[in-house]
């Protein structure tokens, strides 16, 4: 979402090794704590919810 704004969610889900319905509950998760919008075609995350996003990706390399 960061460095894809307005992605599918497929296509967002795939570049994560994520399956798409789980991908988008987690998305409605941040979109509920106000980290996330929903556009026309796809997502973006708000500068808030960049600090989780690096902490997470961090874990994960």
């Amino acid at each position: 979402m960061t460095t894809h704004p307005g992605s599918r969610a497929q296509g967002l889900a795939e570049h994560l090794n994520r399956e798409k319905l789980r991908f988008k509950a987690d998305v409605r998760r941040l979109k509920a704590l106000g980290l996330t919008e929903s556009l026309e075609t796809g997502y973006r995350l708000f500068p808030r919810g960049e600090a989780p996003m690096a902490v997470l990706r961090s874990s994960l390399e």
